[in-house]
């Protein structure tokens, strides 16, 4: 394990347990109303209206690329702990996925939940995670961050099942990166506020079908290679397919073995 991730969890565990954070779940008939309802395969709502850090109004089908994914990163600008976690897991994962890069193969929308949070919360806080990019480009075009009124915020919410509650001054809610298609429709949740590299670059891949990257080849081999578990949470190879593979690959080799005896037999035979 990494420092930089000894540290992480150290930090993590700290929040898990202290009194501040157990807010959450202080009563056992608030669970239900805390958490995330997958919704793969839905399209959320391109009409929807954000604002960005510019206070300029701009509708969610054109905060999308169009031809590469989108994470979408769900917090609010004033959370004392988990919210600075979950962006900086995912600042963490984007600077460890070496082949894909913030800007050519990707982009990012960090989005406040809270209606009260104010664009200069969302300029403030967008800096301190743009700088932090090792590679691709952290640029408000490529990592906005993002706020809107009740409506459109409860429209974007409900739509990717993301379900949290008031507590005082504070929300108690889940973390999870959500993986958008090109289009906006969702392709994948990664659950927690700390990623692996494998996972986010799969998801990326299977998100944009293997069209981004640097060789398609590469891709539809880990495609072909890795699915994801829904009880595990996280990719893992499949057994079928790699047996596939490693018969196909046999088949292959026999061949080319037979080819190069049958050949040699016949030179003999002329000989």
């Amino acid at each position: 394990m990494s420092r930089t991730k000894f540290i992480f969890t150290i930090l993590l565990i700290f929040l898990l347990f202290s009194s501040d954070y157990v807010f959450a779940i202080t009563d056992a008939r608030d669970v239900k109303d805390i958490g995330i309802d997958e919704k793969l395969g839905d399209l959320i709502p391109g009409e929807l209206v954000l604002i960005n850090e510019d206070n300029e109004p701009v509708a969610f089908k054109d905060l999308l690329s169009q031809d590469t994914p989108t994470v979408l990163n769900l917090v609010y600008y004033s959370c004392p702990r988990l919210c600075n976690f979950a962006t900086g897991g995912l600042l963490q994962v984007v600077n460890e996925t070496e082949a894909l890069q913030l800007g050519e193969d990707f982009k990012i929308l960090t989005v406040s939940f809270d209606p009260e949070d104010t664009t200069v919360l969302a300029a403030t806080k967008a800096p301190k995670y743009r700088k932090g990019m090792k590679r691709g480009e952290g640029t408000q075009k490529n990592w906005p961050f993002l706020i809107g009124d009740k409506e459109n915020i409860e429209k974007l919410t409900e739509s990717v099942g993301f379900k949290y509650k008031v507590d005082g001054a504070e929300f108690a809610h889940a973390s999870a990166l959500i993986v958008l298609t090109p289009e906006g429709k969702i392709s994948r949740y990664l659950h927690g506020i700390q990623h692996e590299p494998t996972d986010f670059r799969l998801a990326l891949l299977e998100a944009s079908k293997g069209e981004i990257g640097s060789s398609k080849l590469i891709n539809s081999v880990l495609l072909f290679c890795y699915g994801f578990d829904p009880v595990g949470k996280k990719y893992a190879l499949k057994a079928l397919n790699i047996v596939k593979a490693g018969g196909v690959i046999t088949l292959l080799l026999l061949c080319v073995g037979l080819t190069y005896f049958w050949r040699r037999e016949k030179r003999k035979d002329r000989t």
